[in-house]
């Protein structure tokens, strides 16, 4: 196999597709005949399930500050830099469903991220690690699109997808759109929030075909249901912005940083 070609899995009636060139991402997982995730997106931050490295969501400004030292990164989400350096980086096929892709300019520290996934008929397993070779600032997680409807081959629609969470608390957002420090109950729906304390698993719901529901080590989970698109519940180790508070997350050579996320369906059909 070609070290840049997709990698096609397949477990009972479920497909899915890893796609190394367009950022490591799962770009397809159909279940029975209907694809789950948004296939095409206005920009490479809007379809599939993507891996954000080494930060996550916004960083203010486009600027980190680190051990004394600024650094500065392209804002591709004006006047903000977002979702870390590796969405637009071509990854390798390093193992069977596994990619990687090296840090590279204009991060200023040398490491490596590792996305490996694995499908069951009734699960998917992700695993993301990111491997430092010298101490640094870093966040990882995982950006999902659900499809609103599920569509079948004939152009049969599922009704409207639900989202299922009932978060404890949010950080409240300044007017940049970026946590201010505070936590706060969280506030009606539509969401563009991250939030913490899920005493449950969210999921999201087809009624009347399917439900899945995600789980993961994460302690974030950005949950955004404000486009047609489709919707998101997205682990993450961090919040938007982690980078720049007052204790963000190390990662050196003998401790990397590891998330793993489990989507497991079930289908909601009458026998």
């Amino acid at each position: 196999m070609s070290r840049t070609a997709p990698i096609q899995l397949q477990a009972g009636d479920c497909s899915a597709t890893i796609d190394p060139q367009q950022g490591g991402r799962l770009s397809s997982l159909v279940i029975g005949d209907r694809e789950l995730l948004v296939q095409h997106g206005r920009d490479v931050f809007h379809w599939g399930n993507f891996v954000l490295a080494p930060w996550v969501g916004r960083l203010r400004g486009g600027l980190l500050r680190s051990g004394g030292e600024e650094y500065r990164f392209p804002t591709n989400a004006p006047p903000h830099a977002v979702h870390g350096l590796v969405t637009n980086a071509p990854w390798q096929v390093v193992g069977d469903g596994q990619v990687a892709v090296d840090l590279a300019d204009p991060w200023p520290w040398a490491g490596r991220v590792v996305h490996t996934m694995t499908l069951a008929e009734s699960r998917m397993d992700f695993r993301l690690e990111l491997h430092a070779e010298e101490p640094m600032p870093a966040d990882i997680g995982w950006h999902p699109w659900f499809n609103r409807q599920l569509v079948s081959p004939d152009g049969d629609t599922s009704a409207p997808v639900e989202l299922v969470a009932e978060p404890g608390r949010m950080y409240g957002n300044d007017e940049d759109g970026l946590p201010s420090g505070e936590l706060v109950a969280p506030v009606p729906r539509p969401w563009d929030y991250c939030f913490i304390d899920l005493p449950t698993a969210p999921s999201v719901r087809w009624p009347g075909l399917l439900e899945l529901e995600v789980r993961s080590n994460c302690s974030h989970w950005v949950l955004y249901d404000r486009e047609e698109a489709g919707i998101c519940v997205e682990p993450w180790t961090g919040p938007p912005n982690s980078l720049n508070m007052s204790d963000p997350t190390i990662v050196t050579p003998d401790q990397p940083l590891v998330a793993t996320m489990t989507w497991t369906w079930r289908s909601l059909r009458l026998r």
